[in-house]
């Protein structure tokens, strides 16, 4: 008995495949490009310009339009999104929207007050230096901070924190001057003392239980003498 091997060949009605010459392009290239191999797509740099917001912080996120990555063969490119750090300034501290700069003065000008010139964002100005002004105390200027999106507020503020510079050396008549007035600064205070000692001594006399008890008795006889004379 004798096997034969048969081959048939059937036709399926239509039918699509993929090209197996062109691979579905519709187009056969000959020559592939030395770059990018065909692909269509090649790696490099290149710079975007991009603007800064007003009153940005680190953190934030800045988004431009089709500066990614693209998709190659004629696709649109992605979007760039650009993750923010601000760096530290040397003259303004920051936090949030609100600035702080420090403001140097002599003690004189804190006990005297005056007048002192600080930088702000946008440009310098003149800050009145209170009378007694206490180290680190500080003084707000409205509306000289940075940009920010808030409701009826669009600027957070600056603070000016004074700092007192005291004198490495003095000569003597400065001396028999401060020595002058720490003994009058100790006489106030001797006064103030006393004073309050005087107003503790009286309250301590009229919440006394005797006294209390005398004073009753005092008003109960000028009450019983103020119904004679009616």
């Amino acid at each position: 008995m004798h096997m034969f091997r048969v081959i048939l060949v059937v036709t399926i009605p239509p039918f699509t495949s993929t090209c197996s010459h062109c691979r579905g392009l519709g187009r056969i290239i000959k020559e592939h490009c030395t770059s990018c191999r065909g692909s269509g797509v090649v790696e490099g740099i290149k710079d975007v310009k991009v603007t800064i917001p007003e009153g940005v912080g680190s953190g934030d996120t800045i988004r431009v339009p089709e500066a990614g990555n693209t998709g190659g063969r004629g696709s649109r490119s992605g979007n760039l999104f650009i993750n923010l750090k601000v760096a530290d300034d040397p003259v303004f501290a920051r936090e949030g929207a609100d600035v702080y700069v420090d403001a140097n003065i002599s003690f004189t000008q804190a006990i005297l007050g005056g007048k002192v010139e600080v930088p702000t964002l946008s440009g310098k100005t003149q800050v009145n230096i209170p009378k007694g002004v206490q180290p680190g105390q500080l003084v707000v200027l409205r509306g000289k901070g940075l940009s920010k999106h808030g409701f009826l507020v669009d600027h957070g503020d600056q603070y000016v924190r004074f700092c007192i510079n005291f004198p490495n050396a003095i000569n003597k008549r400065q001396h028999a001057i401060l020595e002058e007035f720490a003994k009058e600064e100790i006489n106030n205070e001797n006064d103030t003392s006393n004073e309050g000692n005087w107003w503790q001594q009286l309250l301590e006399r009229v919440t006394d239980p005797r006294f209390m008890l005398k004073f009753s008795m005092l008003m109960l006889i000028l009450l019983f003498f103020n119904k004679t004379m009616i």
